[in-house]
């Protein structure tokens, strides 16, 4: 270049540099601003370059990653050989203002109907991927996609997208990861009677229980299916599925659902363990027919029985004697009773739900309290003899009285005259008719019936006054007394 710019050939200057004299200094002067003009301008012209056509700042999108490069290249080829980044085949370079993005497209195999594809695609999804290969499916067949079950409108991503896209479904053949494997297989038609109802239908899965399953069929306990669940799927195959009867069965206060083929009632019970005591009760009936949905009820029927005991007081009862005068009695003392009473009782399912009387008796038996009287007595205050019983007795202190005691003159013409108008005599006593109504009927020990038929200023509560009538004598001793009131 420098040669080119002094315009001479390199050679004669070498050989006329030994004979001619040194060049004056003005010659050598102007080499030397030649020189320095010939870099000025190199260097403008290389700032004008630069400025005129810069390097372009573009930046590459590709396999995930983003590169930014600065080049003049104008081939796209040349630009992506720049960065790093090879083309394959089927590859799309799309560009956005400075931005550069190669869509890769996915290496695919697909198997079907006994062939293996291998292809590169940009399909968006599953279905376009199979009509670029000009294969037809039925809405039966089963597609998988790197060993995954998919749909025709699934998306297909490339290899590890794919993988992680698809990770939630569950594990992964040993493939390639780098390209997507789809594998297409074909239904085939076969037979279902469900229950005595049969119908045609198609399915590509691999098992009975796949098909079911697909058919809308589901198995629940107790259900039968011929041939097993666990068989393989085949062409024409006839599947017969035999749906368990479902029983909601009570026993006590649980309720459970239990599943039968059983045709009676008393085959489903025994099927799953039941035992039945003597009393025992089933509804509706161990006989009935078993029908789905149906209810029953076991009830645990037990027994048993005891004894309730009640104390029975003695009574006393008068009787009169013939051989008693006066105002004789005598006593003859019972004695009190028990009363046994034996019940059986019904037990269903824990409670007691009936009590009967099995026999009532006594151990011992009371004996009531006699005591015999002289009719006389009774007569002397009107008492029907034998015809009244002791209707209570109460605890009282008794004194007597006579006419002569009770403060009155002889002659004042209610001397001897009791409150209720009847003369005193013996049989007639003073009481507190609070306590003890005038007219009741009594019983005294020692003293003999009487009637309450007068009262005193000092007869108050639990007291009662014996009245005797003038010149007879007073056989009674002042203390407390059981006093009999009569019914």
């Amino acid at each position: 270049m420098t040669n080119w710019l002094e315009g001479a050939p390199a050679q004669p200057e070498a050989r006329q540099s030994a004979t001619l004299p040194p060049a004056h200094p003005l010659i050598q002067t102007s080499r030397a601003r030649l020189r320095l003009a010939l870099t000025v301008s190199i260097a403008v012209v290389a700032v004008l370059g630069y400025v005129v056509f810069p390097p372009r700042s573009l930046s590459i999108n590709a396999d995930g990653s983003e590169t930014a490069i600065k080049s003049r290249q104008k081939n796209i080829s040349s630009l992506l050989d720049s960065a790093g980044i090879e083309q394959e085949a089927g590859d799309v370079l799309l560009k956005s203002g400075k931005d550069l993005m190669v869509e890769r497209a996915i290496p695919v195999v697909v198997e079907a109907d006994g062939r293996m594809l291998a292809w590169r695609t940009r399909a968006p999804d599953v279905e376009a991927l199979l009509d670029e290969l000009a294969i037809g499916i039925s809405p039966y067949d089963t597609i998988t996609y790197n060993g995954i079950d998919v749909r025709p409108t699934d998306t297909i991503y490339p290899g590890p997208i794919a993988l992680r896209s698809l990770a939630g479904f569950g594990a992964f053949p040993d493939r390639d990861e780098s390209g997507v494997f789809l594998k297409i297989k074909r239904a085939v038609p076969l037979t279902i009677v469900e229950d005595g109802r049969e119908f045609s239908v198609q399915s590509s899965r691999p098992s009975v229980a796949d098909a079911l399953a697909e058919a809308g069929i589901r198995l629940g306990p107790a259900d039968e299916v011929f041939p097993p669940v666990s068989s393989d799927l085949t062409a024409g195959m006839a599947i017969d599925v035999r749906h368990a009867k479902a029983i909601s069965l009570r026993t006590g206060s649980s309720t459970r659902v239990i599943y039968t083929q059983q045709e009676y009632l008393k085959e489903a019970l025994s099927e799953i363990g039941l035992n039945f005591g003597a009393d025992d009760r089933v509804e509706p009936g161990l006989d009935a027919p078993v029908t789905d949905g149906m209810s029953a009820r076991l009830v645990r029927v037990a027994g048993r029985t005891f004894l309730e005991k009640e104390p029975v007081l003695r009574k006393t009862v008068f009787k009169s004697d013939p051989n008693l005068s006066g105002f004789d009695s005598r006593v003859a003392q019972g004695r009190d009773g028990t009363q046994i009473t034996e019940y059986h009782v019904t037990i269903e399912d824990g409670e007691e739900v009936e009590k009967n009387v099995v026999r009532r008796y006594f151990d011992p038996e009371p004996v009531n309290t006699i005591i015999y009287f002289a009719e006389a007595s009774a007569r002397a205050i009107d008492l029907p003899a034998d015809n009244f019983d002791v209707r209570k007795v109460e605890h009282m202190y008794a004194t007597w009285y006579n006419a002569a005691s009770s403060g009155k003159a002889a002659t004042d013409p209610a001397y001897g005259i009791t409150a209720s108008g009847r003369p005193l005599v013996r049989g007639i006593v003073a009481v507190d008719p609070s306590v003890i109504p005038l007219g009741t009927r009594l019983w005294i020990p020692g003293y003999g019936f009487a009637i309450a038929a007068d009262t005193g200023g000092g007869i108050i509560g639990n007291m009662i006054d014996l009245g005797y009538p003038d010149g007879v004598p007073v056989d009674w001793r002042t203390g407390w007394v059981d006093v009999y009131i009569l019914g």
